[in-house]
């Protein structure tokens, strides 16, 4: 998927568009330093220590507070505990992730269900192990202030992204607002459409919840105006979840279960110390290029997507998948769903 619009304040968009420019190939950051990407060893491969290198491949070819919880893996002992050490590779683009782990340039990805699904449809094989939020926090974003209407929407213009979070968004968005793409003016962005819409250069903008509200109160100091697209039908399911090539898993099933029982106590961690985790994170990337603000404000605005106080952390559920790939066929944008058990599998928690 990747509907991470924004990731950094206004004030360094040019180092998010030089770092997609030389992204040609996947960059492995081993959490403090950047080391070379390996195609091939992953789960195989031991440090000096004897910790077992698992190499996690992100949605995004730049680390944001999201890989909070790797971080803090690392930093707090985490994953060595349970005998790993963790590589994050950032992929070329938000479209890649999938592909890297079918091709061996990676273990554990971090992506969408929706790409999951994709993925399945196109014969790659890959399945989702866990999952990182519980709820569909995308919408439309405004000024802080500004009420959405959505009968308002004709002729309006609405900044989207080309991942394919978006793609099955945007038919609720044109539907509930009894329009079509083709009447309203859909602008393409690549890595901020938060920046024009405060500005005035268009009147709404997509994003989920976390990123938004950590760009526009770095901006303004207030929240952003926000309409979730379940309020006018699109189903509350996940949106990030970890995934894994079933290959490396039929290879490696003790690391994958070390990896989900680390990432599950970093995770709720994180979620008691915010303010300690995202210095963890800062310290392990010093160069994400976002303000100690944005990153705790982003963080602190995540953490209620991932713990909602109705299902465990990582826990995942046969309803997400099945509406997950029910609303994709809806849209046209799926031909013929798969059982959810093609997609998912929670076999490697608890472990």
């Amino acid at each position: 998927m990747k509907h991470k619009a924004q990731r950094q304040p206004v004030t360094a968009p040019r180092k998010r568009a030089a770092r997609l420019g030389i992204a040609a190939a996947a960059v492995t950051i081993a959490l403090g330093a950047v080391a070379a990407c390996s195609s091939s060893g992953g789960g195989d491969a031991k440090t000096a220590s004897g910790l077992d290198t698992v190499r996690v491949v992100y949605d995004w070819p730049g680390v944001d507070f999201e890989a909070v919880p790797i971080a803090v893996g690392q930093k707090e002992g985490f994953y060595k505990q349970h005998g790993l050490n963790i590589n994050l590779i950032l992929p070329p683009d938000n479209a890649t992730t999938v592909k890297m782990l079918a091709t061996n340039k990676g273990d554990i990805g971090f992506d969408s269900t929706v790409d999951e699904v994709f993925a399945q449809a196109a014969g790659i094989p890959v399945v989702s192990i866990a999952n990182y939020t519980q709820d569909n926090d995308w919408g439309l974003v405004a000024k802080p202030g500004t009420t959405i209407n959505l009968s308002a929407l004709p002729g309006q213009s609405i900044g989207v992204f080309t991942d394919s979070w978006t793609k099955a968004m945007m038919p609720y968005v044109l539907q509930a607002g009894h329009t079509t793409a083709s009447g309203v003016k859909q602008v393409i962005f690549q890595d901020d459409d938060l920046s024009p819409m405060l500005a005035g250069k268009i009147n709404v903008a997509t994003n989920t919840t976390n990123f938004a509200i950590a760009r526009v109160e770095a901006a303004t100091g207030k929240k952003p105006s926000v309409l979730l697209a379940t309020q006018f039908g699109a189903p509350n399911v996940p949106i990030w979840v970890f995934v894994a090539s079933s290959p490396w898993l039929s290879a490696h099933p003790s690391q994958a279960r070390a990896f989900l029982a680390a990432t599950k106590q970093s995770i709720a961690w994180s979620i008691a110390h915010p303010a300690a985790a995202v210095k963890d994170f800062e310290a392990a990337y010093p160069n994400n290029g976002s303000s100690g603000a944005y990153n705790l404000d982003g963080w602190l605005a995540t953490i209620p997507a991932i713990d909602d106080g109705n299902y465990g952390l990582l826990t995942q559920r046969t309803s997400e998948w099945t509406e997950t790939a029910s609303a994709l066929k809806s849209v046209n944008l799926l031909s013929k769903p798969l059982p959810a058990s093609s997609y998912f599998t929670n076999k490697y928690l608890g472990g």
